[in-house]
């Protein structure tokens, strides 16, 4: 994953809104948006739902 998409997904795991991430990182939500497709096609997974459980899989305690 990118960095931005790292940063993305990161603060979707923790369950921040695509509008509080935006907000966060000084994007738009359809930047945001499109961050998130991309990392879950890179994932393999189908969404948000799952993010969380993906990212520990593939970074562990790189993702706190």
């Amino acid at each position: 994953l990118s960095e931005a998409q790292r940063r993305v997904a990161k603060l979707a795991a923790a369950g921040t809104s695509n509008a509080g991430i935006a907000v966060e990182l000084a994007v738009t939500r359809r930047t945001v948006e499109l961050h998130l497709t991309n990392v879950y096609r890179k994932l393999g997974i189908q969404g948000r739902r799952q993010l969380a459980e993906a990212l520990a899989a593939i970074g562990g305690e790189g993702w706190s």
